[in-house]
């Protein structure tokens, strides 16, 4: 019986979905996470972008992103979000999902885990206030410069891999 319902789950998804791979997961953000992060992408330039759903030039600058990766062809802009809604929330995790899936931003995603929002903010940067969109810039070498605003084409074109 158990193998019909994780096979009958899995038709749930490849419906949902329309592939196995491209369900995709938000991870819970938590104060270690930036540090995996960082790690996971070591040797690699990314750019981290914080959002929310509700967020209009947050929606802006991931549009902006989804379209110059398509333009690369997703080499050389790797894009990682995380959204300052709760990892908690069933509902908000489902229109993150859909949000980012759409704009083939759903690879690695993470979302504002158990802690305190104030703590996580400060994980992420003691500096930042908590203002959005509010973006990273990473090199290969892991050295990151700080973005506030929406994410241009011009910003790409500073602060992205090229």
């Amino acid at each position: 019986m158990k193998i019909f319902w994780m096979s009958a789950w899995s038709m749930v998804l490849l419906l949902l979905t329309g592939s196995p791979s491209m369900a995709s997961t938000i991870r819970a953000f938590e104060p270690d996470s930036l540090n995996r992060i960082v790690e996971s992408q070591q040797g690699k330039p990314f750019v981290l972008v914080v959002w929310s759903l509700d967020c209009v030039y947050c929606q802006t600058s991931l549009k902006n992103l989804s379209e110059e990766k398509s333009r690369r062809k997703g080499k050389d802009l790797n894009v990682i979000t995380i959204s300052t809604d709760s990892s908690n929330d069933p509902e908000a995790v489902a229109m993150m999902k859909q949000r980012l899936e759409s704009l083939g931003l759903a690879g690695n995603a993470w979302a504002f885990g158990n802690a305190a929002p104030e703590q996580l903010r400060y994980a992420i940067d003691p500096k930042w206030h908590g203002e959005k969109p509010r973006s990273y810039w990473f090199n290969a070498e892991g050295a990151r410069v700080a973005n506030s605003g929406v994410i241009t084409s011009k910003t790409i074109e500073r602060w992205g891999a090229k």
